[in-house]
């Protein structure tokens, strides 16, 4: 998919949102396998966007599916949810400047939002691929102590496509 001058309007009148979730999801403690509370914040704003077929896996991905039923090939997009902090306290969070300072907020936090926010797009317009399906997901367990638990699962769940 090309970048439309619809997906661009989007971007540009949704970078305040995009803002604030980001603002809200880097506080929201998400240590390698106590990913929970990070889950459900991601699955129920999906939710609340119109996403439909969202799910928590048993490895605490969360999975948003498009045209992925049957047996054809699928293409995946993720974004690891899990920080290298230990901490189950909200993270603190400081903006000086106009920059934004949290454990964890490049890694990954950024780059979830963007998915979210890219999610978001394709549950309200509809958007669906002809030759196969998308799997969107927010992995679990990236980081160290994690071992690619969500990684792991996915590709166990559907790796052969």
């Amino acid at each position: 998919m090309e970048l439309t001058q619809d997906i661009l309007q989007y971007i540009e009148e949704h970078a305040e949102e995009a803002y604030e979730l980001l603002i809200t999801l880097a506080q929201i403690p998400a240590p390698s396998n106590h990913e929970e509370r990070r889950a459900a914040f991601v699955r129920d704003w999906l939710v609340a966007q119109g996403a439909r077929g969202v799910d928590i896996d048993e490895a605490l991905n969360v999975v948003f599916p498009i045209n992925c039923e049957g047996e054809g090939p699928i293409r995946v997009f993720m974004a690891h949810s899990d920080v290298v902090f230990p901490d189950e306290q909200p993270l603190p969070l400081r903006q000086e400047e106009g920059k934004i300072f949290c454990p964890g907020i490049g890694d990954n936090s950024a780059n979830v939002v963007a998915l979210l926010m890219a999610m978001k797009y394709l549950a309200q317009t509809g958007l669906s691929p002809t030759d196969g399906g998308v799997l969107l997901v927010i992995n679990s367990g990236e980081e160290g102590l994690g071992n690619l638990k969500g990684c792991r699962a996915l590709m166990e769940r559907y790796g052969r496509r």
